[in-house]
């Protein structure tokens, strides 16, 4: 009950952060400009800073051995992410499909997963939770991609789930970069002098109330009005509830360790992506239900992710 009722204010806490998104966006204190310069500077330094930081401290046997789990955990979910959206969404149209599809490949497990996990697990948590990471990332520009494959974007291309362009954006990308650098301070025990060690902790704590920010201002440009429809409901429920609490009961059924459990199923029980409705503008899908599926997800999450946190 006590993880509950934290878990609880700190939804409420991160509420008033998107809040205040939401606020600064339509009262132009942030425009799109603007605000794709924190969605840069928090994927580029704040979340890779947060994941570095998560890394100190000593190699242990459980530690190697949990964050094995943790990785062949997330690869599992992946798999069973790619195969449950190509059967729970083939009824619905072909703009609405390639968009719920993505949305249950690609959780919004960066932004709004690691604060969480973090506050939960601290620093441990988000160790595993950033090894659990590797796969979503791959799913993500690989299969989560492809479900766009043949769609025609802005400049007239058809899109291609493998390319050099995603291969490469893969490889660099900044949080995976940070974790192979996380991984190589831990195995050789490498202590960073301390002023770049206070600069990473500093920017590590400014995960939370950037991210959320971002978040709103994201979240400030859907209509309330069209919300509400049996689609975006249906999805929710799937991407919320139904698919976490399957992955916590084979999970508990399998008697993994706690901790990995409580990582797999709040990274599972996370919102749709932000990128799903980027994607689906890009491609000719329906951009606005892309929008709307990410509105609505991330705020009954709020309401969720605490509920969640009661099962650990």
């Amino acid at each position: 009950m006590n993880l509950f009722l934290q878990m609880l204010n700190l939804q409420f806490a991160m509420f008033i952060l998107i809040m205040i998104g939401i606020i600064a966006k339509k009262c132009k204190i942030v425009n799109g400009e603007s605000q794709k310069s924190l969605s840069n500077l928090l994927i580029y330094f704040i979340l890779p800073c947060n994941i570095i930081e998560s890394f100190k401290g000593e190699i242990t046997t459980d530690l190697i051995s949990n964050s094995l789990s943790a990785f062949l955990i997330s690869v599992v979910i992946q798999v069973a992410s790619i195969f449950l959206g190509k059967l729970l969404f083939a009824r619905f149209s072909d703009e609405m499909k390639p968009v719920m599809k993505y949305g249950l490949i690609c959780s919004n497990s960066s932004f709004i997963g690691l604060p969480v996990i973090n506050n939960i697990y601290d620093s441990i948590g988000v160790l595993y939770a950033s090894i659990a990471q590797i796969p979503i990332r791959i799913t993500m520009w690989t299969s989560g991609l492809s479900e766009f494959a043949g769609k025609v974007d802005e400049n007239g291309k058809k899109q291609h789930a493998f390319t050099k362009e995603t291969i490469k954006s893969l490889i660099i990308h900044p949080c995976i970069v940070a974790v192979f650098i996380g991984l190589l301070i831990m195995a050789f025990n490498i202590q960073l002098p301390n002023c770049i060690d206070r600069s990473i902790v500093f920017m590590s704590q400014c995960t939370i109330p950037v991210s959320m920010i971002v978040i709103g201002c994201i979240l400030s440009e859907c209509k309330v009005s069209q919300l509400f429809d049996k689609a975006i409901l249906y999805f929710t429920f799937i991407r919320l509830l139904a698919f976490p609490l399957l992955v916590f009961v084979l999970l508990k059924l399998l008697k993994i360790d706690s901790l990995i459990i409580g990582v797999s199923v709040l990274l599972t029980g996370m919102p749709a992506g932000t990128t799903t409705a980027i994607l689906a503008d890009k491609y000719g899908c329906d951009a606005a239900f892309g929008s709307r599926v990410i509105f609505i997800s991330t705020m009954f999450s709020i309401i969720t992710i605490p509920i969640l946190c009661a099962l650990f």
